[in-house]
């Protein structure tokens, strides 16, 4: 009975690994692109809390996982526009949305050169942040739960204008799926990671992700592919 079930498991891997996937699937509002070794995506986080992540990349799949290692986002993202700042001894932050209204409660962040935090603002009613000036600052990050998070470097002597979409955009990111079943109408799939920490993972790392997350990750998502008349 073992030895069956490794089988089956082998020829699953192997199905699914030959079977060739092109074109886009949904699941509600999620979407899937596959043209040749490349994958354009949008979907929603498993956290609940509707974040959208997007981007794209090329993929390859890996046993019963598919492996997208995300590149340039061609699609909206987010905008930083610099000028002089209005006070030498402030830095001033200006947030705002993807139709142009101020946000309100984002975190922004000065950093040191080792990426640490040195103190932590939230923006007002307005969108605006201010922090002194301070020489030790060497990149400002803003963050928000239902938006996208940006770190850039700091110039002297400047204010920052940020524009932020609300999805998360994944850009050098190393994204994970489990690929449960593939037809040509239809793939079921879990999203295991969109930051994996190995850009290039082995069958083995695959499998520990895996097992780490199933007791946290237990929705299997269902992309269709539209039928055309």
């Amino acid at each position: 009975m073992k030895a069956l079930i490794i089988f089956a498991t082998i020829l699953l891997s192997f199905t699914l690994n030959a079977q060739e996937i092109s074109g886009t699937y949904f699941e509600g509002t999620d979407s899937l692109f596959f043209n040749n070794d490349h994958l354009t995506f949008s979907i929603k986080g498993n956290d609940g809390l509707g974040v959208v992540f997007t981007g794209e990349g090329t993929y390859e799949v890996t046993e019963d996982f598919i492996v997208i290692n995300t590149e340039s986002y061609n699609g909206k993202k987010t905008r930083i526009e610099t000028k002089p700042a209005e006070k030498k001894d402030t830095i001033q932050l200006q947030l705002f949305n993807e139709d142009g209204y101020s946000i309100q409660g984002v975190r922004a962040e000065p950093l040191n050169k080792k990426s640490k935090s040195m103190d932590l603002k939230i923006s007002d009613d307005h969108g605006i942040v201010l922090f002194k000036s301070n020489s030790k600052i060497a990149a400002i990050k803003v963050s928000d739960l239902l938006y996208d998070k940006a770190t850039f470097d700091y110039e002297p002597n400047t204010d920052y204008t940020i524009h932020l979409v609300q999805n998360r955009v994944l850009e050098d990111k190393t994204v994970i799926f489990k690929l449960i079943e593939s037809t040509d109408s239809e793939l079921t799939m879990k999203l295991l990671s969109t930051d994996f920490n190995k850009s290039n993972p082995s069958t083995s790392q695959l499998n520990r992700l895996d097992k780490k997350t199933k007791a946290i990750i237990d929705r299997a998502r269902s992309f269709v592919k539209p039928e055309v008349f």
